[in-house]
């Protein structure tokens, strides 16, 4: 009863649902030949293998990766004793001076030590230029100098046993829910937290073992002070980085690192994983050939207004500059990122398919026997002979008995090849056309 309704409102509507929604699909070849199925299963089964050890588990195709951030600041802690001057080949008053020597000063922290948002720089020279005010300028005179300075005006001078210093790094990064899932929360990776020593990994490779200062270890070193967070020297992190401070700048001509000045980038390279609830972090340093200066005024009269006499410090410091970075963060599982990798897998399928029908049909000792069957090959639709027209001819009236039969119709009888040939080429929608009397001619 279901049926027949359903056919009585099919025959009322002028639309044929059927074809409307009609589905599409291939049409598959089975080929019975064991080395073509050894063929495509091997290379099936490569895939598959590659999938999963290549994508899943050496690739971590399961995980989602979650960058972490925060704020990196960093201090410089002067050596609580100097070496002897004569173990200072650069300073003037050494006796074993060699080189470029110029004089040596010890650190000062407001003059040779400059402290920048997720920079530091560590003074190694710092030059002094006295300058005077030029009384022939104007107050708002353009095109005129108002400073000049005497070659006898500039003083430079290097810092002495900068390398036995110490740098505090101190970090912590965003605060985020993930986090409190790992043993510890977010105090796994700040460097406030108890934990053990960090390593710092240089250019080639070679690790050092920072001091952790967090005042709650009994090898709690004296150098850090009051501070918490992690401490090495600037002698590490030179050696680390492939740095000497001695030899030639690769930025300005005739000068060493230690008179121009070097870049440090040290990143804070974090490893946290929900699988596993491990939190862990080191750092990384690497030298740039850029060189690191800053300039800043001492004691300074106005530059507006001719003042006679009137004199400005302006203080020139080269030095290491260390540009804090972080990089690393989060991994966790993720099903989405799970089910993209299989399918990604999946579509390597069609190189398995693609690799067998190259076989049989180009490299197989039977290949032409295969074309056959693997190719479908239509008649000539534009005949140059009579014979190409009768073949045309009889096989659309064939697909036309056949296209008429799954549309439900009554198949048109068969025509002699003569009456097929009137309209050969005419759409296959089209009801058959009716045969031709005798004596009676097409148009």
């Amino acid at each position: 009863a279901l049926g027949g309704r359903s056919r009585r409102l099919q025959q009322r509507m002028p639309i044929d649902l059927d074809s409307w929604c009609s589905y599409s699909t291939e049409k598959q070849i089975v080929v019975r030949h064991r080395w073509a199925g050894i063929l495509y299963y091997s290379c099936c089964l490569f895939v598959l293998i590659y999938v999963v050890a290549v994508q899943i588990i050496a690739n971590q195709g399961f995980t989602a990766f979650q960058a972490l951030s925060g704020t990196v600041k960093g201090s410089f802690l002067p050596p609580a004793s100097l070496s002897p001057v004569d173990s200072l080949h650069y300073c003037n008053q050494s006796a074993k001076r060699r080189g470029a020597a110029q004089p040596c000063v010890s650190w000062d922290a407001s003059l040779t030590t400059q402290t920048y948002s997720n920079a530091l720089l560590v003074g190694t020279r710092v030059t002094r230029r006295l300058q005077r005010r030029n009384a022939s300028c104007g107050e708002l005179q353009y095109g005129c100098a108002p400073w000049s300075q005497a070659p006898d005006d500039v003083v430079s001078a290097y810092v002495g046993d900068v390398e036995s210093g110490t740098v505090l790094v101190q970090h912590s990064v965003s605060s985020q829910s993930a986090l409190s899932l790992l043993p510890g929360g977010r105090d796994a990776l700040d460097s406030f937290g108890p934990r053990k020593p960090a390593t710092l990994t240089g250019a080639d490779g070679t690790t050092v073992a920072t001091v952790p200062c967090d005042g709650q270890r009994s090898e709690h070193d004296p150098r850090c002070g009051k501070g918490r967070g992690d401490l090495f020297t600037l002698e590490q992190l030179l050696a680390a980085a492939g740095v000497d401070l001695d030899a030639p700048s690769l930025s300005s001509v005739g000068e060493t690192k230690r008179s121009a000045g070097v870049t440090l980038i040290l990143s804070v390279d974090y490893r946290a994983n929900l699988l596993t609830r491990s939190a862990d972090y080191s750092y990384l340093v690497n030298a740039s050939r850029l060189e690191a200066k800053a300039t800043f005024f001492g004691s300074f009269a106005s530059t507006f207004g001719a003042v006679p006499n009137a004199t400005r410090e302006v203080f020139s410091l080269h030095g290491v500059q260390l540009i804090f970075e972080q990089s690393g963060g989060l991994t966790s599982f993720d099903f989405f990122t799970l089910l993209l990798t299989f399918v990604s897998g999946l579509a390597l399928v069609s190189i398995s398919k693609s690799i067998t029908n190259t076989f049989l049909l180009y490299l197989a000792p039977r290949r032409n026997e295969y074309r056959l069957f693997l190719r479908s090959q239509t008649p000539d639709f534009a005949p140059a002979n009579q014979a190409e027209r009768r073949a045309l001819a009889d096989l659309v009236a064939s697909k036309r008995r056949k296209r008429a039969i799954c549309d439900g119709q009554p198949a048109a009888p068969e025509q002699s090849t003569e009456q097929t040939l009137v309209s050969p080429l005419a759409p296959l929608s089209e009801e058959p056309t009716a045969p031709l009397r005798a004596g009676s001619r097409a148009e």
